[in-house]
């Protein structure tokens, strides 16, 4: 069973490893087009950076609804972890960001493993955590050195991170996180590399997050003393993660296969 166990999901990350043909396409189009919300010089009005973010996730959900959701929850798992070590330089006594990746971490696999169609949210958990996000204010803006834009808009990536799980906002809230990281300062401040930061969301993220596969790099912001700390960090994380939610995949691919040969045996 054990050998069955890998040979399966070896197979099913083949099968969802392949990249969509129209992804690819659409991927083509989107580098040779410039925003002016990223701050690119060559911009001049005519591509929308919102328009493109949206067939983006579109395209992910095109055929498969449930399994997007898994993606979508991916993708807000690699952006909080970004988004991490801004609210951690603040307050890093603060459990609020670790609390929020548990959560969604717990969610996603909690789904996969749901023996009926439906999302499982443990609501007092949601609730208390949304409540801990509003009170997190207080906590962040202590520092002298505060900057309001900067926290405010990381603690926004955090309360539409625990909007995902809700299947029905997970594009508006993964739209919106999109906006606090790629033209606010929930990563980092100023207009330099924007660009460069939505590239990385584009090429790496989104197939890691199609594949449920964590990024090939992730991104830390330059000068941080303990840079390399934290990608490793993050990447041992998604890593273990990854690795559960391929086998936890696979067990139920062979629970429905066994199934399915006991209808067949048994007429």
């Amino acid at each position: 069973m054990k050998i069955k166990s890998i040979q399966n999901r070896n197979y099913t990350q083949e099968v969802l490893n392949i990249i969509p043909e129209e992804m690819q396409l659409l991927f083509s189009q989107i580098k040779l087009e410039h925003y002016e919300e990223l701050y690119e010089p060559e911009a001049d009005g005519t591509d929308s950076l919102q328009d493109t973010l949206k067939k983006v996730l579109e395209l992910i959900q095109h055929k498969d609804k449930k399994l997007a959701y898994y993606r979508y929850l991916w993708m807000t798992l690699i952006l909080i972890l970004v988004v991490e070590p801004t609210l951690e330089y603040y307050d890093s006594n603060n459990l609020l960001p670790k609390q929020v990746i548990n959560l969604i971490s717990s969610v996603l696999q909690n789904n996969i493993n749901s023996k009926i169609n439906t999302k499982i949210i443990d609501n007092d958990a949601f609730d208390k955590l949304i409540t801990e996000i509003f009170k997190s204010h207080e906590s962040y803006f202590q520092n002298k050195e505060a900057s309001f834009q900067e926290i405010n808009e990381a603690l926004d990536v955090f309360y539409n991170a625990m909007k995902v799980i809700k299947d029905d906002q997970s594009v508006e809230a993964i739209l919106e996180i999109l906006y606090d990281c790629l033209e606010g300062y929930a990563i980092f401040p100023g207009s330099y590399g924007r660009r460069e930061l939505f590239d990385w969301w584009l090429l790496d993220v989104v197939p890691a997050s199609y594949n449920l596969l964590p990024p090939e790099s992730f991104y830390v912001v330059e000068g941080l003393e303990n840079k390399e700390e934290i990608r490793l960090r993050q990447t041992r994380l998604l890593n273990q993660l990854s690795s559960q939610v391929w086998d936890d995949i696979s067990k139920n691919l062979i629970s429905k296969e066994e199934k399915t040969l006991s209808v067949i045996i048994s007429s």
